[in-house]
Order: structure tokens, then sequence, then C-alpha cells
């Protein structure tokens, strides 16, 4: 018996103490779980618990609540199920060959145009299926380092609960981690550290059962170019160069996600439902007490579907994600006040922090060119070794996180004074001038320029990335934006796309750390082991180099990294928060938010493990 995740005992912890049976131990994929993937027409009339969005979080808790035979769960998801692409969707590798990126799978946001990025409206990822992004993405398993944990906790007030010691032991109750092949760890040069890991949990955490040498060259060639390396990252310091866990099951070489963790290993379960294809419109109010009271769920299979109304008999959860969640908030009258009426929305509620608060890795990488084998070039082959589950289960997790202080030496102190003496200004490029979004940006501000920015806490990750044929690629993401952006509405659909504007380097501090990292990126690039097996730069070429042509090509070129948060804070109330330390949403006595939109500041850490956690 092992606990439940932290947002989900978040969730439970007033009213319960479940204890969480771990449902898979290095078994191999189960089909049980299509016992709780119904049709419509099973459904019952009521259920306790109704949570909308079964993506990474929704699944998790789906599966822990439902652990309570007495109690009575329902899954809405707007997407399918994925069963008729299982093998796109499993395959390690072909999330990079044959990904469900732009497909029916895939929800294909676009954002307003960027002023900043010379008016580009910028795809905008997200997976619409069962097990969410989870089920779509490229995969790396990190985790955020000690400090930015803490940072989150003091933020809202609560450093018992949401601390450190809580989350880093619960990341180790839900893994499973498998060290490297004894080929793989020598090929790559992968270094771990078990006691950092988790050995009986859920989720699988290994490496591909192969490595390419371009891993095995790259600790060495970021330490030439000034980076340290990390021999493991997941233990509450993850600044340096390291070759990254993914989320690999490595007892049949497939992706590791919530569904294959949580839901597909359990026994029949009568009281967990699952229904895919089905849209939450809206939720429906009790107002008839000081608090709001969701009373019933509303969804819709598509714009030609009838409403169809279930009613709730405890909680409310939304997993919708960054941008599903806010929306179905906002669609339900429960947001800024402005933003409804505009809408043409009833306000049932104003909550000026519903939508705002977003925060986004924005990057891009240089390319060149080379005679090495790639992803690609081995994919391309049509070799018997390129159709093994070994090389399909490889996908290239070298890393580096760096510090500002290695991005700008001995310019930081003086840069770092600079942002700070221009907080007045910074006001201006929120979008919002609620005075409880000012106050909280004014906290986030403080602690990413006075506590992350004269720290080890990373201000970019620098990834090394083979998947183009012929072609080499280091990417590079900027992790703590001073930006901030929203997500709105300007209708009462469900089924109109919200309005998504990240605010990309709306501040100009973020564009200036970016632009270091790209030449840091070109210094990794001309560091031994690794040049001698580099040609030309062939994007955006050497010709680019000054800061104002750097400033040009990132305005052009950069785009997403695709770990968005913020959009629905736990903070408190005075600063622009959504949801209390339970995750409730102020103002509401049942509705609570579980996923990675409550996350109040972003992490040096793709999204994907600390929604699971």
């Amino acid at each position: 018996m092992h606990r439940a995740t932290l947002l989900a005992l978040a969730l439970i912890a007033p009213f319960t103490t479940l204890a969480h049976d771990n449902p898979q131990r290095h078994t191999r994929r189960s089909t049980t779980s299509k016992r709780a993937i119904i049709a419509s027409t099973s459904l019952a009339d009521s259920y306790d618990y109704i949570i909308a969005g079964g993506g990474s979080a929704g699944l998790v808790v789906a599966s822990i609540l439902s652990e309570d035979s007495n109690a009575t769960v329902l899954v809405l998801e707007a997407g399918a199920s994925g069963d008729d692409v299982a093998t796109r969707r499993d395959t390690p590798g072909d999330t990079y060959y044959d990904g469900l990126g732009g497909t029916t799978y895939d929800w294909n946001f676009k954002t307003i145009a960027q002023s900043n990025l010379a008016d580009r409206n910028l795809a905008w990822s997200r997976g619409k299926i069962l097990g969410g992004s989870g089920a779509t993405n490229g995969m790396y398993f990190t985790r955020p380092p000690q400090a930015e944990i803490d940072a989150w906790a003091s933020l809202i007030g609560d450093e018992d609960y949401w601390n450190w010691d809580n989350f880093y032991n619960v990341m180790k109750t839900i893994e499973t981690f498998t060290p490297p092949t004894s080929a793989a760890e020598s090929v790559g040069d992968i270094t771990y550290d078990t006691s950092v890991h988790g050995t009986s949990g859920p989720f699988h955490a290994s490496y591909p059962a192969v490595q390419l040498g371009f891993n095995g060259n790259w600790t060495t060639s970021c330490l030439a170019a000034g980076i340290e390396s990390r021999k493991d990252p997941h233990g509450g310091e993850n600044w340096g160069a390291f070759v990254s866990a993914s989320a690999i099951n490595p007892t049949n070489w497939t992706r590791s996600y919530s569904r294959s963790a949580y839901i597909d290993p359990l026994p029949p379960r009568s009281n967990l439902d699952i229904l895919p294809g089905a849209t939450v419109v809206r939720i429906n109010w009790d107002t008839s007490s000081s608090e709001l009271k969701a009373k019933s769920v509303v969804w819709q299979a598509d714009t030609t579907d009838s409403e169809h109304t279930i009613t709730v008999n405890k909680e409310v959860i939304l997993s919708g994600g960054v941008v599903g969640s806010p929306h179905i908030m906002l669609l339900s009258g429960v947001g800024p006040s402005s933003v409804l009426k505009a809408a043409g929305i009833d306000v049932v509620f104003d909550l000026p922090g519903v939508g705002q608060n977003v925060q986004d890795h924005v990057g891009n990488g240089i390319n060149w060119a080379t005679t090495q084998d790639t992803m690609m070039s081995i994919e391309n082959s049509n070799s018997d070794f390129s159709k093994t589950a070994e090389w399909l289960s490889f996908i290239s997790d070298a890393i580096a996180y760096v510090n500002l202080t290695t991005l700008m030496g001995d310019n930081m102190t003086t840069w770092i004074s600079t942002v700070r003496n221009d907080y007045t200004a910074s006001e201006s490029y929120i979008p919002s001038t609620d005075s409880t979004i000012v106050a909280g940006y004014k906290s986030t501000f403080d602690t990413i320029t006075q506590t992350y920015y004269p720290s080890a806490v990373p201000q970019v990750e620098i990834l090394l990335s083979l998947n183009a044929a012929n072609t080499v690629t280091i990417q590079a993401a900027l992790q703590h934006p001073l930006s901030r952006g929203q997500i709105t509405v300007n209708s009462t659909s469900a089924f109109d796309t919200p309005v998504i504007d990240p605010g990309y380097f709306s501040h100009w501090a973020d564009r200036d750390i970016l632009r270091a990292a790209f030449k840091l990126v070109r210094n990794i690039a001309a560091a031994q082991p690794i040049a001698q097996y580099l040609g030309t730069e062939s994007s955006p070429g050497t010709s680019v180099s000054s800061d104002a042509d750097l400033n040009t090509w990132m305005n052009d070129n950069v785009h997403t990294d695709y770990h968005p948060l913020g959009s629905m804070s736990m903070l408190p109330k005075s600063l622009g928060g959504v949801v209390d330390k339970y995750c409730l949403v102020y103002g509401t006595s049942n509705v609570r938010v579980v996923d990675a939109s409550i996350f109040p500041l972003s992490m040096s850490s793709h999204t994907g493990s600390p929604a699971l956690a």
C-alpha cells in the first residue's frame, strides 16, 4: 500500500485518508480498463465525483477516488480513447516519426497574434485523448529542483504541506525506476542514482534500450562549454548536464502515462465510468448559499448533439489542463466579470484570477549538418534494426539545465539589478489591471528575480535533438518567464476555441536570457568531442550573430516548448489565486482543480511528471 499522489491527497484530505494500492508492478499493459470505458447509453443519472478531463492528472484522481467502492466516479473526456492509434501512441520513437500532433488527437490550438513575435499565431498542441498530453508528448521525465517547490509553498503560505519533502516522497512513491541496459549506459554515458528514485510505483521511468554516440558526447562537451555534469537530476538539484530518464516501461518498451499506469492495470470497478468523446460545456450551480455549489455537469458529444446533464452528489474536479479548466470555469460564469460580460456570459461569481497568470516555456533550436547516425537517418534506412522494439524505444533525452551565472557571467549582478529596478514598468506587461492580479505578479516577480536569478536555479533548458536526418539540433528554452499571458473566451460555446494569449516576450528580460542561451548553445557545439561530428551551421547560420540579428531571428522563429501552466493558480485570493491549498476553487464549496493549471510559477522541468504528483 502507498499513499496517493500529492494533488489527489489535497483533493481528498479534508474528507478521507484512502490508501492507494499499486495497480502495476512491472506488468505488461492490461486491457481490463476497457471495462471502465463506456458508451453514453451506460451512464448513470448521478455520480459522487465527476472529473472533467481524462488527462495526466484526471485519470490519476479517478483511479484513486474509485478505490472506495462506495464512491461513484465519472470521467468526461473530450478526446477519443486512443485505442485506434495505440501503436503510434505507445511506441516512443513514433512520437517523433509519426506523432499524434496535428491530428484529431490534438486540440490544435492557436494563439492570437503575438505582437512581440512578428505578429505570429503560434501552434499550441495539447493532447485530446485519454491520458491527455501525457499520451502525446515527448516523454521526457524530469523533476523540478527543491528551490522551486519550496518557493511554491512560500507563495501559497503553506510550507508544512506543499513542500519539497512531501513532493519528493510522492514523486518516488509513484515511480518504478529501472536503470539503463549496460550497453545503453556505456554508449550514452548515462549516470544515475537509484536512491533518488522509486522502486514500486505505477509509473515507469527508464531509458531507451539503445543510445546513439551523440548522447555519449553530451556531458563532456557541455563541461567544456562551462556547464557542470549532474549525476542524477531527480534529487532536488537539477542544474547541470545529463542524459535523462524517460517515461518508458522497459518491460515492453512502451510509453508510460496516466492511463497505462493508473487505469489499464485496474481490476473491474463497477463504480468507475470513463466516457471519451464528451465535452463538458458548463457546470450548473446551486446559488442558494454563500458559496456556490456545483449541482450538475452538462456535456455534449459535438455541436449537433443535445445537452446531457449529470447530477453530482459530492464534487466536480476540473482536470482539463491549462486551457480546458479555465475554459469550463468561464463558460460556467465564474471568472473575471469583464471577460464574462464581453462574451455574453452571465456572471455567477467574479473571480479575477481565472485564466490569468499564464506562463510557458518558449524556445527554438540551432541546426548543424552531420554525417553521423541520427534518429531519422536510422528510421529512413528501413533496416531490420530500425523496426525492432528496442530501436523504436529511442528518444534523445540529453539535457542541460543552466543557471544565470553560467549564462551571463560577470554581467549577471548588474543585469539583475536593472530588471528589478524596472518593476514599475513591468506591471504594464501583464494583461490584467485587477489589483489582486498585479499583487500576485509582484509576488512571483520577486520570487524569480530575488530568489531564482542569483541562485543555481536553472533559467534555461538546453536539449540535444537528433530527430532529423543529417542534422543535429541543439535547442534552448526559457524556464521562468517574467512575461504573463491569459486564457479568455469570446463565445458562450464550449466548441469555440478559447482565446489564448501567452504574451511571449512581453517582458524584455525573457528575450535577453534566451539570447544568451543561444550563444551558449553555439559554445557547446564548438566544444569537443561533439564538435568533430558537426558540420556547417545550417540554421540560422553564422551570419546571425549580433544581438539585433539574434533578436530578429528569435522573433521570427521561437515557439512554445509545450509546458504552459498557471491559468488556475494556487495562490491566496488576494494574489489573484483561483484555488486554495486543497485545490478548492474560491467561492465554491465542491469544485476543485487538479492539473498543471494550478502551478503558480513555471518550473525548470517538463510538466508531465509534476502533473502526475
